[in-house]
């Protein structure tokens, strides 16, 4: 708890100090509380990713990525591609966010995040019109897809952690363990831009692949804080928003 200071005769709490957010280096590590444990996340961009339009205003923040998998869950319940309605979209933004701690959730942002509309349909709602939301999955572009992947939507761009491609070096940024543990495969919000059945993950060797949505792979939720959060300089846990 910050020092207390007397103002005109009323007691006031001092600022928060820390690390600033805009200041951390990508691929540096910070810590975020679940269910009242420290757990690590990684800086994976800092601002509009790429400067990409498919982002509005909202976007440009600090983005961390879980560094391991949350869970295996399904991307939806049914197989049917619309990350709007699916299932991992609601469990994101209702029971992980809530078991998240009361300064986690006070400065995560609300933003609009850029998503291809599914279920057969190729739109890109971007923008403005990009899926209001606090936490997300990443998409295929975000993680260095591009264009020899047809089944990509281009539902974002590229961020500054990742690298494009699917060579030893790009793969490695890309896999991820299960609770520091076992190497799995971990779902995008990308689905698959031909089919209606099928959405876009990361496989355990870092490279791509697509499944039917009712099947369960890994969970790395993403969500972008304010510039201005702040971090304790010693245990580089989440303390608020300056």
């Amino acid at each position: 708890m910050g020092h207390v200071t007397v103002v005109g005769g009323c007691r006031a709490k001092a600022p928060l100090t820390g690390i600033l957010a805009s200041t951390l280096p990508v691929g540096s590590t910070v810590k975020l509380m679940e269910n009242g444990a420290a757990v690590e996340y990684l800086v994976v961009n800092q601002g509009i990713p790429s400067n990409s339009s498919l982002y509005d205003a909202s976007c440009d923040g600090t983005w961390l990525l879980r560094k391991y998998i949350h869970s295996e869950r399904q991307w939806h319940t049914s197989d049917v591609n619309k990350y709007e309605t699916s299932a991992i979209n609601t469990w994101l933004n209702g029971d992980f966010f809530n078991a998240l701690g009361s300064a986690e959730q006070a400065a995560i942002r609300k933003i609009k995040i850029p998503y291809c509309v599914g279920n057969g349909i190729s739109t890109i709602n971007g923008g403005a019109n990009g899926l209001s939301t606090k936490v997300f999955l990443l998409g295929g572009y975000e993680v260095g897809a591009d264009s020899d992947y047809s089944y990509f939507p281009v539902d974002g761009a590229k961020l500054s952690y990742f690298e494009p491609g699917t060579g030893t070096s790009a793969n490695k940024k890309r896999i991820s363990y299960l609770n520091n543990g076992s190497v799995r495969s971990w779902w995008l919000r990308s689905p698959h831009a031909n089919a209606t059945t099928q959405a876009c993950r990361v496989t355990d060797e870092g490279d791509y692949a697509t499944s039917t949505t009712s099947r369960s792979y890994g969970i790395r939720p993403a969500l972008i804080l304010p510039k201005t959060a702040l971090f304790d300089a010693s245990t580089l846990i989440l303390k608020g928003v300056a």
